[in-house]
């Protein structure tokens, strides 16, 4: 049983290439210690999640350690912008694709 649209996604090199030609479902790893997944098509739809903990003490998604078929845990919840310009999206990553709730 599908839960929402899923969407095989592909790991890209950097958030530079990410941003500029990813499509919605690619991902790219900042600095070891957070990945960022392109969630929409707009400029605004990227989000940066920790996947290690920073030395604020961010508590991080629990990944499975996979660069090539990451898996996040919990899901990822984009509350968006009143104005609509950051899309509001919810779902998961799940062993690289991304499945919208």
């Amino acid at each position: 049983m599908s839960i929402g649209k899923e969407l095989q996604m592909a790991l890209l090199p950097s958030i530079e290439e990410l941003s500029s030609n990813g499509k919605k479902g690619d991902w790219a790893f900042v600095q070891d210690t957070h990945l960022a997944v392109k969630y929409d098509e707009t400029e605004w739809g990227v989000v940066i999640l920790p996947i290690k903990v920073s030395p604020s003490g961010q508590k991080p998604w629990e990944w499975n350690g996979s660069r090539e078929s990451p898996t996040l845990s919990p899901s990822i919840l984009v509350h968006g912008s009143k104005d609509g310009n950051i899309p509001r999206w919810h779902g998961w990553l799940r062993e690289g694709i991304l499945v919208e709730a």
